[in-house]
C-alpha cells in the first residue's frame, strides 16, 4: 500500500490542523472529511479527526473517535498515536479503565520510552486502584523526566491515599521547593503531616496555604480540624465557619457546617443552618435533604420524614428519598409504613433498594417480621 500522501489532500489536512488549533473542531472535521474523501487511507488525517472528535468532548464524539483510531489500526497495527489516543479517549471520555491499559501498553510497545504514554498509563492504574502497578509506573515516567512537576503531583496524593505519608511527605517537600506558592500542595502537605500525628506541623501548612490563597475553602475546614485534635475548639469554629463562608453557595458546604455544629453539641444550631441552608440556596433539593439527613442521625426520624417528604414535593419520584424514608420508619419499629415507602423506592427504580435492604441495618428491627421477609421472598422468587 503506498504512503504517498495526495497534494490536494494534504491541503485539506492541514487546513484542518489550523482549525483545531483554533479551537474550531467541527470546521476541523469537515476539513478531514475533505481529505479522506480524496484519500481514504491517509491515517494522519483519521488520527486528527479523532482527535478533533475528542476534544469535543462529548459521549457520541468519543465513541466516533474510538471509531477514527480502530481505523488507523486497521491499516496501521503499529500505529504509536492512534494506540496512545484510542487510550485516551477510552480512560478520559468513555471512563473503560482496564481497555485504556492495553491501549496504552500496544502503545509503549511501539515506543517504550514515550513520557506521555507511561503518564496515562498511570493514572489508569492509579483510578483502577492498582495502587503498587500505578506506582511502579510513575516511577518509571519520572525516570524518563525526573522533573515533571504534575507527574509527582499525582503520585504524592496517591501515596497520600495509600497511607504510605512519610513517602508522600517527601514529595510534597520537593514540590514546594519547586514552586513555594502552590497552596494545593501547602494544604495536601498539611494533610499528610495531620495522619502522621504531626498536628503542630499540619496546622502551619494550612496557615501557609491560606496566606497564599485566603478563600481556600478546603483548607480552612482542615485547619478547623486540625485545631479541633489540638483541643483548640473556639479557634477551631471559627476556621469551619469561614469554610461555609468561602462556599456559602455549595451544598455541600452548609451541610458540612450543620456536621460540626452537631459535632460541637449545638444541635438545635446545626438544625437553624440547615433551615437557612433551604432558603438561601439555589438547590432546594440538596439542601432539603441534607436537612433530612442531620436529622436522621440525630434520631430524630418524625422530622426526618417530614423533611424528606418536603424533597418529595420537589423530586416526587426520586427512588432514594423513598427508601431513606422506609429507613427511618423502620428505625421507629413502623413495619407497614417502612414497607410501603421501600416498595415506592423499588416501584420507581429496581430491585437494587431490596438487596441493599437486606442487608441495611436501619432495617434491623424489622428484619424478621413477616411483612418483611415476605417482601423479599416475592421479589427474589421472581
Amino acid at each position: 500500500m503506498s504512503h504517498t500522501v495526495n497534494s490536494q489532500a494534504e491541503f485539506f489536512f492541514q487546513q484542518g490542523l489550523e482549525h483545531n488549533t483554533a479551537g474550531e473542531y467541527d470546521l476541523a472535521i469537515a476539513s478531514f472529511d475533505q481529505a479522506l474523501e480524496i484519500q481514504p487511507d491517509l491515517c494522519t488525517a483519521w488520527n486528527e479527526r479523532g482527535w478533533s472528535l475528542f476534544l469535543l468532548n462529548t459521549e457520541e464524539a468519543a465513541i466516533e473517535a474510538l471509531a477514527n483510531f480502530n481505523k488507523v489500526i486497521e491499516i496501521q497495527p503499529d500505529n504509536f498515536t492512534a494506540w496512545h489516543r484510542r487510550g485516551q479517549v477510552q480512560l478520559e471520555r468513555l471512563n473503560n479503565l482496564e481497555e485504556s491499559l492495553f491501549s496504552f501498553n500496544k502503545a509503549l510497545e511501539i515506543k517504550p520510552e514515550d513520557f506521555d504514554a507511561w503518564w496515562d498509563l498511570s493514572f489508569a492504574l492509579y483510578q483502577l486502584e492498582r495502587y503498587d502497578e500505578a506506582f511502579a509506573s510513575y516511577k518509571k515516567t519520572l525516570e524518563i523526566a525526573p522533573n515533571a512537576y504534575g507527574v509527582r503531583e499525582e503520585l504524592s496524593y496517591m501515596l497520600l491515599e495509600m497511607g504510605r505519608y512519610d513517602d508522600s511527605l517527601i514529595i510534597y517537600e520537593n514540590l514546594l521547593k519547586i514552586d513555594p506558592n502552590n497552596y494545593i500542595n501547602w494544604y495536601e502537605k498539611g494533610e499528610v503531616l495531620e495522619n502522621l500525628e504531626r498536628y503542630d506541623e499540619a496546622l502551619a501548612s494550612y496557615d501557609k496555604a491560606l496566606e497564599l490563597k485566603p478563600d481556600a475553602a478546603a483548607a480552612w475546614s482542615l485547619r478547623g480540624e486540625v485545631l479541633e485534635k489540638l483541643g483548640n475548639f473556639e479557634e477551631a469554629l471559627i476556621s469551619h465557619e469561614t469554610a461555609l463562608k468561602c462556599q456559602i453557595d455549595r451544598e455541600f458546604a452548609w451541610y458540612n457546617w450543620a456536621k460540626v455544629l452537631v459535632r460541637f453539641g449545638r444541635v438545635e444550631d446545626a438544625i437553624a443552618s440547615c433551615d437557612k441552608a433551604t432558603t438561601v440556596l439555589d438547590n432546594t433539593f440538596a439542601a432539603w435533604e441534607n436537612r433530612s439527613i442531620i436529622l436522621s442521625e440525630l434520631g430524630r426520624y418524625t422530622d426526618a420524614i417530614a423533611s424528606y417528604k418536603k424533597v418529595l414535593e420537589i423530586k416526587p419520584d426520586n427512588a432514594d428519598t423513598f427508601y431513606n424514608i422506609a429507613c427511618c420508619y423502620a428505625l421507629q419499629s413502623d413495619i407497614q409504613q417502612a414497607i410501603e415507602s421501600l416498595q415506592q423506592a423499588v416501584s420507581l427504580s429496581d430491585e437494587t433498594f431490596l438487596e441493599a435492604a437486606k442487608i441495611d441495618p436501619d432495617f434491623d428491627k424489622i428484619r424478621n417480621s413477616e411483612e418483611f421477609q415476605t417482601l423479599i421472598q416475592q421479589k427474589t422468587s421472581r
